[in-house]
């Protein structure tokens, strides 16, 4: 009983079906690999400006006068306007809980917005941080670099994945002494379109209390790694 056992363990793991491995068709299946990395050249930042007054009136117009201070600076930054999107004055009643009365306790109206836009050349990150943490902004909530030629740097992953394909292919044929026919099959799971979507983000910086010290705030020093995956399926002649 444990001889027929081991043998239908040993049929099994002999079909099952691997990267690098041969399979029932008489082709040769393998997982191709490449990567591709640069440093950012962009970003994606999100500016939050918050109030909390006793007046909701005093809250907003605290607000939009921030704001009108920011998109003065952020204008100086972009060359295309469109690149900034600025959302609706949010308001809300604000509560703190009080050690005292053991509840909580109503402080004020709250009204705060985002600004988000796009800085397309990073090298001036630092000049825009500087400028941007003298107002009386909340904090920088978010900064996402990119690459602006991401679709570019994806196409060259795809193309190192598949001479990366190839070469183990012609590695693994020699190694079993085959001869290799035509490629019948290739796919890659990866999009270049998507690509542009990929970047490394900081966490946020909140400025009530300026401990900044004014500095601004430079650009990443993080690599963006491009990586492609490409199925690849060679006839064995």
């Amino acid at each position: 009983m444990k001889n027929f056992f081991f043998l239908i363990c040993c049929l099994f793991s002999g079909i099952v079906f691997s990267q690098n491995a041969i399979n029932d068709d008489n082709t040769i299946s393998v997982v191709g690999v490449g990567t591709k990395s640069t440093f950012p050249n962009a970003a994606h930042i999100t500016i939050a400006v918050r109030f909390v007054k006793p007046a909701l009136r005093d809250a907003m117009n605290e607000t939009q006068k921030t704001s009108k201070d920011v998109l003065t600076i952020i204008k100086k930054y972009v060359s295309d306007t469109t690149d900034i999107k600025v959302s609706l004055i949010y308001t809300d009643k604000e509560f703190k809980y009080d050690n005292a009365q053991k509840k909580e306790v109503f402080v004020g109206f709250e009204s705060n917005q985002k600004i988000i836009f796009t800085l397309k050349d990073i090298k001036r990150m630092q000049d825009f941080t500087e400028e941007i943490l003298k107002t009386k902004i909340y904090e920088i909530e978010k900064v996402a670099y990119f690459h602006t030629e991401a679709a570019t740097f994806m196409k060259q992953a795809q193309e190192l994945a598949v001479a990366d394909a190839i070469e183990t292919t012609e590695r693994l044929a020699r190694a079993a002494k085959l001869k290799v026919g035509k490629i019948t099959y290739l796919k890659s799971s990866n999009s270049p379109v998507n690509a542009i979507n990929m970047s490394v983000n900081s966490g946020n910086l909140q400025t009530y209390n300026k401990s900044m010290g004014g500095e601004g705030v430079s650009a990443s020093g993080q690599l963006l790694n491009y990586t492609a995956n490409v199925n690849m399926n060679t006839k064995i002649d």
